[in-house]
């Protein structure tokens, strides 16, 4: 008798944790789906250092970005095919090779006229200041809300970012400190820059141009990488590295209103393509991007590091680190940004189905291989944090712009 009740409890039990599993998975079925775009949730930052972004948002979207079968696969193998030929040991005729490297070597007429392009442009003080006060941990909210909100424009920019479709808000934000939470500063730091370089420039035509839209897209992804790959280093800044990434092709956007030489009939001011070399530049123009780009950042005087980085940036293609006598902090900046330049590169040239092979791609020079891990730079870019926070930012760049 007492074996039968045993036996008949036990299968109560047993009963009983059937049909418990059951309702669980029944209840599991029934949940909804995540819905497409909603806030991501608070991420963790990548090891950390002392720098002055460490509020820099690395986390993933939700979904995570990455999954099997869709377009992230493809960039990270074009990202990984990429790195090998960076490092490829062919001695290639650089591709991209300036011959003027200094202000020096350029005519004084040539000078001149960029002098009075630049003069005739607003002033980039105030961008510069909120730049830094976004990089300052110690900045109150407060604060960097009072500065964003002296200017309407940049002030509904981000509100209808913030407010858009990509962050799902169930309810309509009007709190700039709250828009500036959710949209986190490196996208923040992109609207800033967007909108500040535009205003600079005087460019009211921007969704009409595609030269612009090219560049822009370029330097955005430029930023991003370049924020990341910071950490194949110690101690280098990361609100640095974003300006950098950013403003590396300023003179780009300057040149599309230079008139070219005397000499070149055949060009005229406005016909500036973003995809010539240095040497065709300067065959054009007499004067190459990079010099154009040296001469904006000292006449808006920004610090020598960036003014020395933005002009130097394709020399690690061609040119021994040997001979620019540089110290090794501002050799590593360098380095960072000629490096998320060529991601850069490689990511656009993937958007646009561009074999890694045929990409425009600079070869390192070899005699920066040392300076550099590949595999914790292979690591990095292929991180789908930065895959994450480049597509979220190529997501509300629309609605920015």
């Amino acid at each position: 008798m007492v074996a039968f009740t045993v036996i008949m409890m036990l299968a109560v039990v047993l009963l009983c944790g059937i049909l418990y599993l059951l309702l669980r998975r029944l209840q599991g079925g029934n949940k909804k789906p995540v819905k497409r775009g909603g806030v991501r949730p608070a991420g963790k930052d990548m090891p950390g250092r002392g720098d002055e972004n460490r509020g820099l948002d690395h986390a993933a979207i939700t979904p995570p970005y990455g999954d099997p079968g869709d377009s992230a696969q493809s960039l990270q193998t074009s990202l990984a095919k990429g790195v090998e030929l960076l490092f490829a040991a062919e001695d290639l005729p650089a591709a991209n090779k300036a011959t003027l490297l200094k202000l020096d070597d350029v005519d004084r007429d040539v000078k001149q006229k960029v002098l009075v392009h630049l003069g005739s442009l607003k002033n980039f003080d105030t961008l510069h200041k909120l730049q830094r006060l976004i990089g300052d941990p110690q900045a109150a909210m407060a604060e960097l809300s009072r500065m964003i909100t002296g200017d309407p424009m940049l002030t509904a920019k981000i509100l209808r970012v913030a407010n858009s479709p990509y962050y799902g808000m169930e309810q309509k934000l009007n709190s700039i400190s709250h828009a500036i939470m959710i949209i986190g500063l490196a996208n923040l730091k992109g609207i800033i820059y967007s909108e500040g370089i535009l205003n600079v420039l005087d460019e009211k035509s921007f969704h009409r141009n595609p030269t612009m839209q090219a560049l822009w897209q370029h330097a955005n992804y430029t930023a991003i990488c370049s924020s990341y790959l910071g950490y194949l280093f110690r101690d280098l800044n990361q609100g640095t590295l974003f300006t950098l990434g950013i403003l590396h092709d300023i003179g780009k956007f300057l040149m599309m209103k230079l008139p070219p030489l005397p000499q070149n009939d055949s060009a005229t001011a406005g016909t500036y393509s973003p995809y010539w070399t240095l040497e065709e530049e300067e065959d054009i123009y007499g004067i190459n991007h990079a010099l154009v780009g040296r001469m904006a950042l000292q006449h808006w005087g920004l610090s020598e590091l960036m003014v020395e980085t933005v002009s130097l940036h394709h020399v690690p293609g061609y040119l021994d680190r040997n001979e620019l006598g540089l110290d090794s902090e501002a050799l590593q900046y360098l380095l960072v940004l000629f490096l998320a330049d060529q991601a850069a590169r490689l990511i656009a040239g993937e958007s646009k189905g561009t074999d890694p092979g045929d990409a425009p791609l600079a070869r390192l020079h070899p005699s920066y291989h040392g300076l550099v891990d590949r595999k914790k730079l292979r690591q990095l870019l292929l991180d789908r944090s930065l895959l994450g926070q480049l597509r979220e930012a190529e997501a509300i760049a629309g609605v920015a712009m």
